[in-house]
């Protein structure tokens, strides 16, 4: 049970990311799949696991966001929703060293997905490889048709002329969903690459990405990781300013992809704050800073019935125009609660800090692979320094378990005799 348990993890993280396979299953039907497979994984798998005062907490606020997405949405929704976060609670109220066997299977399994992703990616520029056209017909108005390899998806959206270079998402439909995800695992592994050496692959990933949002987050993350006093925080501003001189100035005196895609975004705009914010269009901003004043954006548009056709892009902009300031407050107590007692408290406010500055520009904290990194990272470090390297762990099966009885009965017997 242990195993099809971490299995439905590591599918369930993909899906929820928008992996084009996703797109040939009922999609609406897959939380609720889901939930009933690890709720049976928990019935009959004897797993460890302890229901705290917080986990009850936690299983409420659930209920109450989901009403509350009933309510602003439909009834429907707000099933789908309660669903979405059964899964997190589960992951909640289990033992440590499980959380730590299940952060670490679904970590080398997607690095491997991610490898031969990347092996794929770099062959087709080789040698011709089969591939289909691929339209994800539930979301056909925001994307163009992907070349489908199978293992990676390619669309001219992806394509930067003025850098000569292809974006790689592998077979997510964004870059900018890959790199996320990459950068969300490194973090609950609080990149301990000598104890998972194939989270370079995370890394490569990343970089291939060229998605500003994901240079960020990884930039960020690091940091909050390696900062503990004044000479790592001195450490990391010269591995920081090193990175950006090398990229600005010496690499091809800065005619180059990363300089193109990324830092030259990073430059200060008027009106947009910096050049790459192009999470919502000019007419989206206008839109909620109308719902900000007039006060529609507490509850969101859908309340009222308004029209959605203003609101195009990604970010805290869209989500607050859809679910209102009290939904993003709702989700803002859930990921609070979510943090263990007795975690390390500099990395679970690390964490969470990361997790808002992710929600600014990709709001999907319903998102599985939101939500598995967050529950499984802050609860390996339940009574953990943030330094601490945790061993490898062994987690004993359910046909373990019956053969390790099996010789502790015939044992007993020996003795007897």
């Amino acid at each position: 049970m242990w195993k099809l348990f971490k299995f439905v993890n590591l599918l369930y993280l993909l899906v929820s990311s928008f992996i084009w396979f996703s797109f040939l299953l009922p999609r609406n039907y897959i939380p609720m799949i889901v939930s009933g497979l690890m709720l049976l994984c928990f019935a009959f798998g004897h797993f460890q696991a302890k229901v705290t005062p917080r986990a009850i907490g936690i299983a409420i606020m659930v209920v109450i966001y989901s009403l509350y997405s009933a309510f602003i949405i439909d009834p429907n929704y707000g099933i789908i929703t309660f669903m979405s976060y059964i899964p997190a609670v589960l992951l909640f109220v289990l033992e440590k060293n499980y959380q730590q066997n299940l952060l670490d299977f679904v970590t080398k399994w997607f690095c491997i997905i991610m490898a031969v992703s990347l092996g794929f990616f770099a062959l087709h520029f080789v040698v011709p490889l089969p591939n289909f056209p691929f339209l994800p017909h539930e979301i056909s108005n925001s994307y163009a048709t992907f070349d489908n390899y199978f293992f990676f998806m390619k669309t001219n959206m992806y394509l930067s002329e003025n850098a000569g270079v292809f974006r790689f998402g592998g077979p997510f439909l964004e870059p900018g969903h890959q790199s996320m995800i990459c950068c969300l695992l490194l973090f609950a592994n609080r990149f301990q690459m000598r104890r998972q050496p194939l989270m370079w692959i995370l890394l490569l990933s990343i970089f291939l990405s060229f998605s500003l949002a994901g240079y960020l987050t990884l930039a960020i993350g690091w940091a909050f990781v390696k900062i503990r006093n004044i000479y790592s925080m001195l450490g990391v501003v010269v591995v920081l300013a090193g990175a950006w001189l090398f990229v600005t100035v010496i690499w091809n005196s800065g005619e180059n992809a990363v300089n193109k895609l990324i830092f030259e975004r990073l430059e200060y705009d008027d009106q947009k704050g910096i050049k790459g914010n192009n999470r919502t269009l000019r007419h989206t901003d206008y839109f909620f800073k109308e719902c900000m004043k007039d006060g529609t954006a507490v509850l969101g548009v859908r309340t009222q019935k308004a029209s959605t056709l203003k609101i195009n892009g990604a970010g805290y902009k869209i989500f607050i125009l859809r679910y209102g300031i009290v939904g993003a407050v709702l989700v803002g107590l859930l990921y609070l609660l979510i943090i263990p007692g007795g975690v390390n408290r500099r990395y679970a406010v690390s964490f969470f800090v990361l997790m808002c500055l992710i929600f600014l520009q990709r709001a999907y904290p319903s998102w599985y692979s939101w939500l598995f990194p967050y529950v499984v990272g802050l609860g390996i470090m339940r009574r953990e320094k943030f330094g601490y390297r945790s061993p490898a762990l062994r987690i004993v099966d359910d046909s373990d378990e019956d053969k390790e009885a099996d010789m502790a009965d015939e044992s007993n017997r020996e003795k007897n005799c």
